[in-house]
């Protein structure tokens, strides 16, 4: 699902769209669309910046971004250590502590469908 971690390139913003869609970049070459992480994990939105990273999708109906203000390392973690959030927040589902601050663990299912439902979401009119 992860192809890799990039550079935040450029964003044009497109008309309409809903708030956690901050764009479409170019990503060698192609078109993708650049989603704010935050919301969907239950984490308050907030605007892209130059320092930020977007880890890009590969998914069946073409490249994603999601928009995250750094990115500390990709490690393999220990489900058994997550502690189950008492009330699920978007597709964050539990957290595991760790010295720079609790990490929270995502569910790709929930985290699928939720992008689905940003991307194919109705334009305003």
């Amino acid at each position: 699902m992860v192809r890799r971690v990039s550079e935040i390139a450029p964003l044009a913003r497109v008309p309409r769209a809903p708030p956690g869609l901050l764009g479409v970049m170019n990503h060698a070459g192609r078109v993708a669309c650049v989603i704010d992480l935050g919301p969907l994990v239950g984490l308050r939105a907030r605007p892209a910046r130059p320092e930020g990273k977007v880890v890009m999708l590969q998914r069946q109906n073409g490249d994603l971004g999601l928009y995250v203000s750094e990115v500390a390392g990709i490690e393999a973690l220990a489900e058994e250590t997550a502690t189950p959030m008492p009330e699920r927040q978007g597709a964050a589902v539990a957290e595991i502590a760790a010295a720079e601050g609790p990490l929270r663990l995502i569910d790709s299912d929930l985290l699928a469908r939720a992008i689905d439902g940003l991307v194919d979401a109705p334009l305003p009119r």
